[in-house]
């Protein structure tokens, strides 16, 4: 064998080895194997995927906002713990410029207008502003995005007002390229460039609306200008145009185990019913008194059965009871698991959303508050960043253009800038331990107390306000807070 022979037969070696050792650094997960076979995949871009699901989507996750009772569960603790019974509090803290103090007159002044401008915020006049924010949420957890346009006319307050959208009006089957500007329209969204948006093309009528004596026989849009729009959605991946359902991702576990539960009350009924069958063991025998009844067709004995009636049978029948397989006694681990799986897949946890608290300790009933409020806090920054404060930007402006602030436009900038909304707190789990924590913390210098009441969902300034409203009652009236509330409260 020559040198050249061997040399070669070892390279080929190597390359056989080096190979192998390539497959196995692969991802497995990208493997072709038969267990793989039945994993779906898509390359297609956030936007095709949508275009051709998102009305599916959105219409099985309002069937189950209106029928499935967590789904509607759901929906009833975004709205409870994202806006509250008092919903997102306006908080002007804007200083002089002069001395660097705060300017309290003129804060007053922007949270004032903005409380009397709240009153009513839609161009129906049926809707607060925490009302607005609470349908804003509901929306978002149904159809997974929220068109609002906003209105600038003298018939309303401050010359603004605000316009629900329904998403189904901003027509998903609208895509092309405008050819008056080379923009892209991405499901009834025009884009530029970067994937800005820069209009909206909105259906004249709703096409689902059953009056349809008002519906064109063609489609009609209206085309509005991005800055007259707000568009709240959660963008997933990079490019996507439109907002899913955040209920996408639950509709297998719950179709699955509405299933389930259908098929097991049905055993049940089936179970409870007793019925059975008579069978002929002679070749012939008196059928009278045997059935109430007698098919004419087929001669079929049909008897009704009473609670405690008893019967006997003529000779020659007898009867063969029919029993369904029984309840499976798995039924309820089954249930809490899939639960568990619709939980994880919508944010609230597994006690919150099936109401159990059965062999809940308070250790995990603590733990579990604290990551839900982890959650709702996440969602609240998001409704406040993307619908409150554009709300209140165009607001702002148009109350200092056409509003009785009694504030010059140019300022609009100081007071506009050091506003912020503050939503809903909670209180302690254990307030005996979380007062004291809080206390130590404030005494080292860990926390403030605007940031220890504002976990509450108060305002500092408000606290004060109250505290020392209560001690000149008190003391006017010559009692101590012992006397108000005997023991201190404790029983």
């Amino acid at each position: 064998m020559s040198l050249w022979t061997r040399v070669r037969r070892v390279l080929r070696g190597t390359t056989a080895i080096q190979r192998a050792q390539r497959v196995q650094r692969n991802y497995s997960g990208a493997s072709n194997l038969a267990r793989y076979a039945d994993f779906s995949s898509s390359e297609k871009s956030a936007d095709s995927e949508l275009a051709n699901n998102l009305t599916t989507l959105r219409g099985r996750s309002r069937n189950l906002a209106r029928n499935n009772p967590h789904a509607r569960r759901y929906i009833q603790l975004m709205q409870d713990n994202i806006v509250g019974e008092n919903g997102f509090r306006l908080q002007v803290r804007a200083k002089n410029v002069s001395n660097g103090g705060i300017d309290t007159a003129g804060n007053k002044r922007v949270e004032m207008a903005w409380k009397k401008w709240a009153r009513n915020v839609t161009t129906d006049g049926k809707m607060t502003m925490r009302e607005a924010t609470n349908l804003a949420v509901r929306t978002w957890c149904r159809d997974g995005e929220v068109f609002i346009q906003k209105i600038q006319n003298s018939r309303y307050h401050d010359s603004f007002s605000l316009h629900f959208v329904e998403a189904d009006r901003v027509d998903v089957t609208l895509n092309q390229k405008n050819v008056q500007n080379g923009n892209d329209i991405r499901m009834g969204v025009e884009v530029n460039a970067y994937g800005a948006p820069v209009a909206y093309h909105i259906l004249t009528y709703h096409p689902g609306d059953t009056d349809w004596t008002s519906i064109p026989s063609t489609r009609k849009w209206v085309r509005i200008p991005a800055d007259q729009i707000i568009h709240v959605y959660v963008k997933s991946r990079p490019g996507q145009t439109r907002g899913e359902p955040p209920m996408c991702g639950i509709l297998t576990d719950v179709k699955m185990l509405g299933g389930y539960r259908e098929a097991e009350i049905t055993n049940r009924r089936l179970s409870a019913a007793k019925m059975g069958f008579f069978k002929r063991i002679m070749p012939s025998g008196p059928v009278e008194g045997i059935a109430d009844s007698i098919d004419p067709d087929t001669g079929a004995l049909e008897m009704d059965v009473e609670p405690g009636k008893m019967s006997v049978l003529p000779d020659g029948y007898e009867f063969d009871k029919f029993d369904s397989s029984g309840s499976s006694t798995d039924y309820s681990d089954f249930e809490k698991q899939i639960l568990r799986s619709i939980a994880a897949g919508l944010g609230p946890s597994y006690v919150d959303l099936a109401m159990d608290l059965e062999g809940v300790s308070y250790s995990s009933i603590r733990q579990g508050a604290l990551s839900d409020r982890d959650f709702y806090r996440g969602m609240q920054k998001f409704f406040i960043e993307d619908f409150a404060l554009p709300i209140f930007s165009d607001w702002f402006r148009s109350a200092l253009d056409f509003g009785d602030t009694g504030l010059p436009s140019f300022r609009y900038n100081k007071f506009h800038d050091a506003a912020y909304f503050r939503p809903r707190g909670w209180q302690w789990v254990d307030p005996q331990r979380e007062v004291q924590a809080a206390i130590k913390a404030n005494e080292n210098n860990m926390a403030s107390l605007t940031h220890i009441v504002g976990e509450q969902g108060r305002e500092f300034d408000e606290v004060v306000g109250e505290i020392e409203t209560e001690r000149r009652v008190l003391d006017a009236a010559g009692l101590t807070p012992q006397e108000v509330i005997p023991n201190g409260g404790k029983k």
